[in-house]
């Protein structure tokens, strides 16, 4: 058992989340190119990107609340693992949705766009690691 790892879970899984809202919004803050599609970016899929953003601010408070043993471990490792898979499964549909001609006609200087889906994706995943190894701590 690696208890080490397992203590530091809802700590990390806080930096997780926090970084993980920044990429989300990061193409919002940054592409300022007008009529460049941002938009429509952000709103492929069913539900669109944003959500997961959400989802990560919310994570934050909910695996700082376990860090700081604040309310029931069990009640916030549920909730951070389904929101965690969540995230994934909302990154997923997105990163998937996105039509490859609005991926590809943005401006030269936002081609890191092109990555950004994954990065996302990648995130969300790493978020609800952290949120699985919570729960497996909680819950042993």
């Amino acid at each position: 058992m690696n208890l080490g790892l397992d203590s530091l879970a809802p700590k990390v899984g806080a930096v997780v989340c926090l970084l993980l809202a920044g990429v989300v919004f990061a193409p919002a803050l940054v592409v300022s190119a007008p009529g460049s599609g941002v938009a429509e970016y952000y709103a492929a899929g069913p539900i669109g990107v944003s959500i997961v953003g959400v989802l990560a601010l919310l994570d934050v408070v909910v695996f700082l609340a376990g860090a700081q043993e604040r309310s029931d471990p069990a009640t916030l490792s549920g909730v951070a693992l389904v929101s965690g898979l969540a995230m994934v499964l909302f990154s997923l549909l997105w990163a998937l949705a996105i039509d490859p001609t609005l991926l590809f006609s943005f401006p030269a200087e936002y081609a890191w766009l092109e990555t950004h889906r994954w990065v996302v994706v990648t995130g969300a995943a790493v978020a609800a690691i952290a949120a699985a190894s919570y729960a497996r701590r909680v819950l042993n």
